[in-house]
């Protein structure tokens, strides 16, 4: 059996600036997370970095807060970095997940840092 390429993708949470203080917040593990944007965007940059040098295909997807919170409400779910994680796979993998590109420097094969 032919290996997939879903097979090789990671789907992996992003936050808009906008969004990340309010997701913080509300998060009841915040105190194992960054609490200022710029410190968690450089680390996703270096997962994301870390996974493509694995080869593997990476899927962002966006938590936007209204709706990430409306879920979690549904599926009676604490705002953990698990549960973070489970509600991106399920966006990942069903119809209509929003999701956004990443740029990666042809010169080092690193992700480019172009939202600063």
């Amino acid at each position: 059996m032919k290996p997939t390429v879903e097979a090789y993708t990671v789907a992996l949470p992003w936050y808009e600036r906008d969004d990340f203080r309010r997701l913080w917040e509300l998060a009841h593990d915040r105190d194992e997370m960054p609490g200022d944007y710029e410190t968690w965007h450089a680390a996703a940059l270096s997962v994301m970095n870390a996974w493509l040098a694995r080869g593997r295909a990476l899927q962002i997807v966006t938590i936007r807060p209204d709706e990430f919170l409306a879920w979690l409400e549904t599926e009676r779910l604490p705002n953990t970095a698990a549960t973070r994680l489970k509600y991106v796979e399920q966006k990942a993998s069903g119809a209509g997940s929003e999701t956004s590109g990443i740029g990666v420097a042809a010169n080092s094969g690193r992700l480019s840092n172009s939202n600063n």
